[in-house]
């Protein structure tokens, strides 16, 4: 509970601070949260009157509920992605025919046990990355360019502040990885 909390508090003062919430995932691809204040507008004409609502407008500011609500679960399924695409990489490597569809991964019958072998060992080496401390330096170099000049302002505080949370980076917990790799239910 407590990475999600840093995920959610994070990208809330990013949102506060009039910023979208952008990483990049273990490959190098950039995420960029596309959640903005809705921009009514009306159209009127002497036939009807229409009401728009302009949902993903970039000029307007960020919606910081739903930066900071759609943060972790977005981030979770960059990792997830990430894992799906080391998959694919190595299984086209190791010449076996591979298909998915979210997480569902294929093969076929004969090369089963060499893709459940190949999933299990990206997850190992995906995880074993230090993959909250990168998304933490990459927070504070994106950001932290964005500090105000005034010292004493309430805007500079709210920036010292959203730094200093980037660089606490929660524990993550005891689970040993290399398990992953002799469980017989990881992926189905």
């Amino acid at each position: 509970r407590e990475i999600q909390d840093w995920l959610t508090e994070s990208a809330r003062l990013i949102a506060k601070s009039g910023r979208t919430v952008e990483w990049l995932t273990p490959l190098g691809l950039p995420v960029i949260q596309p959640y903005h204040r809705i921009r009514r507008t009306s159209l009127k004409s002497t036939m009807q009157h229409l009401s728009l609502q302009v949902t993903h407008d970039v000029s307007m500011k960020p919606d910081t509920v739903k930066q900071k609500n759609a943060f972790p679960p977005n981030f979770i399924h960059s990792l997830d992605s990430t894992h799906m695409m080391l998959t694919v990489l190595h299984c086209c490597r190791a010449g076996l025919t591979f298909a998915s569809v979210h997480d569902c991964f294929w093969t076929h019958a004969i090369t089963v046990d060499t893709m459940n072998k190949i999933c299990r060992e990206q997850f190992v080496a995906l995880h074993n990355q230090p993959v909250l401390q990168n998304l933490s330096k990459f927070m504070v170099q994106k950001y932290s360019p964005d500090l105000p000049p005034h010292p004493k302002s309430k805007k500079f505080m709210e920036f010292q502040r959203m730094l200093e949370l980037f660089s606490k980076v929660p524990q993550t917990g005891e689970f040993h990885l290399e398990k992953v790799k002799e469980s017989t239910y990881f992926f189905s």
